[in-house]
This record gives C-alpha cells, structure tokens and sequence, in this order.
C-alpha cells in the first residue's frame, strides 16, 4: 500500500508543479512568439493573451486564482491523506476528512473554473471597456465527470465514516 500511495504522491507533487507551471506561463505572457509550444488561458487564444496589457494579465490571473488556490488545497489534503493510508490509518475521522476536504476542493475548484472565462469576459469589457467578445459558459464532459468523481468521494467518506462508526459499536459489544 505505501508503494501505490508513493507513487500517487509523487504524480501528484508533478500535477501541482504542471498546474503552477501553466498558470504563471499564461497569465505572466513570457513565452516567445515563436516559440513551439504556445500557453493560453480557456477562452483566450495566444494572439488575444498577448493583446492585453499588463493590468489586463494580473486581474484575469487574479480571477483566475481562486480556482488554482482551492485546486491547491485539495491536493494538500489529498497529500495528507495518502500520509495517513501509508501509515495504515485508513478509517480514522482524519483520513476521512481529508478525503472529504480533497473532494470538496476539488468540486469548488471545478465550478470556479467554469465560472472564471464568463466572469473574465464581463470584467475585461466593464473595467477596461475591451470590446465585448463572445460570453460564453462551457462544461465540458471532463469538468462534469469530475463533479461526478467528487460526489462519489463524498458518498465513499459517508460510508467510510459509517463503516467507522459500526467497528466502534462492535468494539464496545466485545
């Protein structure tokens, strides 16, 4: 069991540093022109990311922030909890909570994702009076399999706690 949660940890430490990494390359605007590979925000194409100024950049990174920062917690918690299961505390309330912590990080940080290229679009043509480009709310299969995989976590931490529960009423029978 340590060696799958090892493992998991350290796609994880890698899925952190590629979120981070993908973040700052889009919204800091660094990359060459003509370079191969060319790092966009959802909404925005490379030729409209280069358009936009400076302050334009910070305040859709700092729209953009908030979906990152839960996407961060939740693996904080993730990591956690793969400590506790190596460690064999699989069913104590602080796995549970980290995995119901993990599940609702990343359920929050999905619906901010979403939200963000609508809000982006609003604030782009209000604050700075660009002008208005297409508003648009998309869900894609993969952001709704994922609140799907997140409301299973939370039956899975439901039945986790309840299976918790039963051992500590069988314990006081013995």
């Amino acid at each position: 069991m340590k060696i799958y949660c090892n493992l998991i940890g350290v796609l994880l430490a890698a899925c952190v540093i590629v979120q981070l990494g993908f973040f700052v390359t889009a919204w800091s605007g660094v990359q060459a022109p003509g370079a191969f590979v060319q790092i966009s925000v959802k909404g925005l194409d490379v030729a409209q990311m280069r358009a936009l100024t400076p302050v334009q950049r910070a305040a859709g990174a700092a729209l953009a922030l908030p979906a990152l920062l839960a996407l961060c917690y939740g693996m904080v918690r993730l990591a956690r909890l793969l400590a506790n299961v190596a460690r064999g505390a699989v069913f104590t309330s602080a796995t549970i909570g980290h995995l119901r912590a993990f599940a609702g990080a990343t359920l929050l940080s999905t619906l901010l994702a979403v939200a963000e290229p609508p809000l982006r679009t609003v604030m782009l043509h209000l604050a700075f009076a660009l002008p208005a480009s297409r508003f648009t709310v998309g869900f894609s299969s993969e952001e709704l399999m994922l609140v799907l995989v997140c409301a299973l976590f939370f039956l899975v931490t439901n039945l986790m706690h309840e299976g918790r529960r039963l051992a500590e009423e069988n314990e006081g029978f013995v």
